[in-house]
């Protein structure tokens, strides 16, 4: 049986909440929303409650770091990436894995029409695979390796 993404949101753990920062908040709101809640994006939303952008570790590092602006003073509408890669909840782990590999992202979002169902990480699939993969990799990851703290 193929695995689809919509699986993996199921069995992710911890909250299937988006997280999202208004995109006139500045760089350093984000980061902090972003510590606080141990994840490496946000999402940002339109007046009409539309994903507009996300913002990533990546975008921090090389926008704001790199670029030398000040997190306190600059609008996140700035730096974050407009584009952001999505599948449906039918598409399977190995296409959203492979999707993510040919454009260097780290994270997918999740829709199905006007619907956002969640945002996923490489890392929220590489461990679904590893926890519920049926090849042999899989399990001999399973059984060497012991059970990662989440």
């Amino acid at each position: 049986m193929r695995q689809t993404v919509e699986t993996v949101l199921r069995n992710k753990d911890g909250t299937d909440e988006l997280i999202t920062v208004d995109a006139g908040a500045s760089v350093l709101d984000a980061v902090a929303m972003m510590a606080a809640r141990s994840v490496g994006a946000v999402l940002t939303r339109n007046e009409d409650g539309l994903v507009d952008g996300i913002f990533t570790e990546r975008d921090l590092l090389v926008r704001v770091v790199h670029a030398g602006r000040d997190p306190a003073t600059t609008p996140l509408s700035l730096v974050i990436t407009r584009e952001v890669r999505f599948v449906t909840p039918g598409t399977t782990v190995e296409a959203a894995l492979a999707l993510m590999h040919v454009n260097r992202h780290r994270h997918l979002l999740v829709i199905d029409g006007p619907r956002v169902h969640g945002l996923l990480s490489i890392r929220d699939l590489t461990y679904h695979l590893i926890r519920h993969g049926e090849g042999r990799f899989e399990a001999a990851v399973r059984d060497a390796a012991p059970a990662a703290p989440r």
